[in-house]
């Protein structure tokens, strides 16, 4: 996106933070990503800066990593992560999401998740298609891909509470499966997110980020 990986957004948006370590849950390209972290991300990372007219002080990010079968479950990857970050809070990325997060929000989540078990970013998600009504066969109206004020979704950004840590045993499932569904027994909270979202599954959805980057460079940052 814009000639930098996502990797290296994420990366750029997590230093603005002031975030000071970062654990990199691989599996499928792993030496590829090791490789490019090693030698490539920090110079990317500060071209991008650059680029948004953006300075930061917090240049020692260290990067560690978590390796894990490429198609082990968020359980799994979160259970080796637990052995890296002992008795710490984390805040959990998707690594193909880009997400303009407002760092007020950031600084009172990191804050908050001291006393509550998860805070989840959700986001107002774009249809990715046009929504269509009719009666019999005639059509009465239709939406061209608009925001549903109502429908709220997981965009990517999630604080944990260590003491979360404990309870993530299912190894075969994707903890947000059996964790997130758990109301009763966790301290659940969510922060909405007004901004920019963009989950990218597929080429039109990166095609998508190109676009939104080449119109504004600060569309997530």
């Amino acid at each position: 996106v814009g000639n930098f990986n996502i990797l290296s957004h994420l990366y750029t948006q997590l230093r603005i933070l002031g975030i000071k370590e970062i654990v990199m849950c691989i599996g499928h390209f792993s030496l590829k990503i090791k490789k490019y972290v090693k030698n490539h991300i920090m110079d990317d990372s500060n071209r991008i800066l650059k680029i948004i007219k953006k300075k930061t002080n917090n240049n020692h990010v260290k990067v560690l990593f978590s390796y894990s079968n490429a198609n082990s479950s968020t359980s799994k990857r979160l259970k080796k992560v637990k052995k890296i970050i002992k008795n710490r809070n984390i805040v959990l990325l998707y690594g193909d999401t880009l997400l303009k997060i407002s760092k007020n929000n950031f600084k009172s989540n990191k804050k908050n998740i001291n006393l509550i078990d998860i805070i989840l970013t959700v986001s107002n998600p774009p249809e990715k298609f046009g929504v269509a009504k009719f009666k019999k066969e005639k059509l009465i109206s239709y939406n061209e891909k608009k925001i549903n004020k109502n429908k709220w979704v997981n965009s990517g950004w999630m604080f944990l509470n260590n003491s979360v840590f404990k309870f993530i045993n299912k190894v075969d499932l994707n903890f947000e499966q059996y964790i997130l569904n758990n109301t009763k027994k966790f301290d659940i909270r969510v922060s909405k997110n007004k901004y920019f979202y963009l989950p990218i599954d597929n080429i039109y959805d990166l095609n998508t980020a190109k676009l939104a980057w080449k119109n504004s460079r600060k569309t997530w940052y």
